[in-house]
């Protein structure tokens, strides 16, 4: 395992959370819901705050290790593929390390989620159910893997239109530099930035694009805790969410969009700024006792985990559709 960053991001976090907030479509978390056009002038005015601090915090979450880059995939769905989660146990969390790097081997791997304990999370694009089963399989045999859970299906986001050959450059070139001004992509992809701006509208409005930022929460000096959160029979998902905002200021839901993982109607996911270590538990208790909770599990983040060789592959192909 990478070791701890020596210092971690000052100041409360209260800004962190305002502005991740609004870079989401929907205000809510999702594997895909970020919205790229957001830059630092147009959240800070959303938030009625100065450009000033708002860059200055996003330039911290990279220097201090928090933001350790932006992913951008294509929707799985234009190569005729899905995406897929896959909650997996080991038997000693100490070789996650080693283990991560096998799955990272395994064909269709995208990324991972770390956390502390036993668990990992990891997301596969397969060509159909059966080709998820087989991932699940492929993660059984690794030595140190105790446990696979059923594959999640994200819900399919259907293209609007095929990708052309244009739209495979431009993809290709903001895999490689997500964090470009358009001006520069335009000059790697060889097309006037009035082109790019038209092309990367639309790409980005029809979804046919995903942000995926990457992050370290070791950056942090307070834990992020995921709750899973079961409601009962007939429960008011709204009044929970109230409840929980209303306990934990510092949190954000699990947006429910039309893209990303299939949650059950029932089960709602909170990510939660902890106010120390010591006091996740006393967390997971007032999380349980809430009115409409059925079950509650907490889990804290440690990080998040890329594997770019899938979708290099994917752009990289002939006769894509």
């Amino acid at each position: 395992m990478t070791p701890s960053p020596v210092s971690v991001i000052p100041r409360p976090a209260d800004l962190d959370l305002d502005i991740i907030r609004e870079m989401y479509h929907g205000r809510g978390v999702t594997v895909a819901g970020m919205d790229p056009r957001l830059n630092a002038s147009r959240i800070a005015r959303r938030l009625g705050v100065s450009r000033a601090r708002v860059d200055a915090r996003m330039k911290d979450w990279t220097r201090y290790g928090f933001l350790q880059r932006f992913d951008v995939w294509p929707n799985p769905a234009l190569f005729h593929r899905l995406g897929v989660t896959l909650d997996v146990r080991l038997r000693d969390r100490f070789e996650k390390e080693e283990i991560l790097s096998r799955i990272g081997l395994i064909d269709g791997a995208v990324g991972a989620g770390d956390y502390v304990g036993d668990w990992i999370t990891v997301q596969f694009v397969v060509s159909n159910e059966a080709d998820a089963q087989r991932r699940a399989k492929l993660l059984r045999g690794i030595a140190g893997v105790a446990e696979v859970e059923a594959a999640v299906p994200w819900i399919q986001l259907e293209p609007k239109r095929a990708l052309s050959p244009l739209d495979l450059r431009i993809l290709r070139v903001l895999r490689k530099y997500p964090t470009q001004t358009l001006a520069t992509i335009a000059r790697h992809v060889g097309i006037s930035t009035r082109t790019m701006t038209t092309r990367y509208g639309r790409l980005v409005d029809d979804l046919a694009v995903w942000f995926v930022p990457v992050l370290d929460f070791r950056a942090l000096a307070q834990p992020v805790v995921m709750a899973n959160l079961r409601l009962s029979e007939g429960a008011d998902p709204e009044l929970l969410s109230h409840l929980v905002r209303k306990a934990f200021p510092q949190s954000l839901e699990w947006a429910r969009l039309p893209f990303g993982p299939v949650l059950p109607e029932r089960v709602h996911v909170f990510f939660i700024l902890g106010s120390s270590a010591a006091r996740i538990e006393e967390l997971e208790g007032a999380l349980r006792r809430m009115p409409g909770v059925e079950f509650a599990e907490t889990f804290v983040m440690i990080r998040q985990v890329s594997f770019p060789e899938m979708f290099d592959r994917l752009l990289g192909e002939e006769g894509l559709p």
